[in-house]
């Protein structure tokens, strides 16, 4: 990596952090406050912060979007993405949760042959094979976690996919901090009608504490994220983003003594290997377009 792009991985491994972090939050709080409140409280967080300084910076019209309708659609698929995933952490181990989150990044090639026209290679459909079969043996379905936790597990992948496709539908016409504002309004919009039926004052100290991080956490974590890309592009980083399954082993065996089992590695090594066979085809053929330029440019 040259030295321009390193404080990109410092900036990544940041918001990795965060994110994993706050999923370990999540499951913990989850277990005595009511998820929808929860997951409003994470969206309505981030709104307030990012809307307050975009309010004082670009005053009344800082709301604007020159694509209203993807942008609502946007924010529903990110906040039932946190929905799904969370009540997954209800059901499963963290690391699971977090291990079936990875098939992501396979699960856009389809979106993007729909929604953007792409035309996705051959590699692309071995890496979504790949990364399904990896899913089906982390959670081994029939034999171990069956039911809503493996549901909601892949519905948060598939959703936060195409939260992903979207986004890069208006990248070109909005800057990032729009972009990072109008997820999270849209979010904290969508729950504000059933969420307060269910909210209630936290009770003891860790609700206190852990509830209000879990917006900061996530406006922090996309933050830097945001911060990483602008140093390195996705290709770069994208080997990188496996190490948030480190990290969310870590805080399950701290904070639950949940290790994860020999079908849950396995399952993770299957999921890396989609994600590292993408990467390593996109350069090559990077590579190989880059030879046939050289190639055809007379002399």
């Amino acid at each position: 990596m040259p030295p321009e792009q390193r404080p990109a991985l410092w900036w990544l491994f940041a918001g990795i952090t965060l994110f994993a972090t706050m999923d370990a939050a999540a499951k913990w709080v989850g277990r005595t406050y009511p998820l929808t409140a929860a997951v409003w409280l994470r969206y309505l967080i981030p709104t307030l912060m990012v809307g307050g300084y975009l309010f004082a910076t670009r005053g009344w019209k800082f709301a604007h979007t020159p694509n209203p309708r993807v942008q609502i659609l946007r924010g529903l698929s990110l906040v039932t993405s946190t929905l799904c995933f969370w009540t997954a952490l209800h059901h499963l181990p963290l690391v699971e949760a977090a291990t079936v989150s990875f098939v992501g990044p396979t699960i856009v090639v389809i979106f993007s042959s729909f929604l953007l026209g792409e035309r996705p290679r051959r590699a692309h459909w071995v890496a979504l094979g790949l990364g399904f079969t990896g899913v089906l043996i982390a959670l081994r379905p029939g034999l171990a976690h069956t039911g809503i936790g493996a549901v909601a597990a892949l519905g948060s992948a598939t959703f936060y996919s195409l939260y992903l496709v979207l986004t890069r539908k208006v990248s070109g016409d909005e800057d990032s901090l729009s972009l990072l504002f109008h997820a999270n309004a849209i979010g904290a919009i969508a729950l504000t009608i059933a969420a307060p039926a269910t909210a209630r004052m936290p009770a003891g100290w860790a609700e206190w504490l852990i509830l209000p991080s879990l917006g900061i956490f996530g406006t922090l974590g996309h933050w830097f994220m945001i911060k990483a890309y602008s140093h390195a592009d996705a290709s770069t980083l994208a080997p990188f983003m496996y190490v948030q399954l480190l990290v969310a082993t870590f805080w399950g065996w701290l904070i639950y003594d949940n290790l994860p089992d020999g079908f849950t590695l396995l399952g993770m090594l299957v999921i890396l290997s989609s994600g590292l066979y993408v990467l390593n085809d996109g350069r090559r053929a990077a590579r190989q377009a880059r030879a046939d330029e050289v190639a055809s440019t007379p002399e």
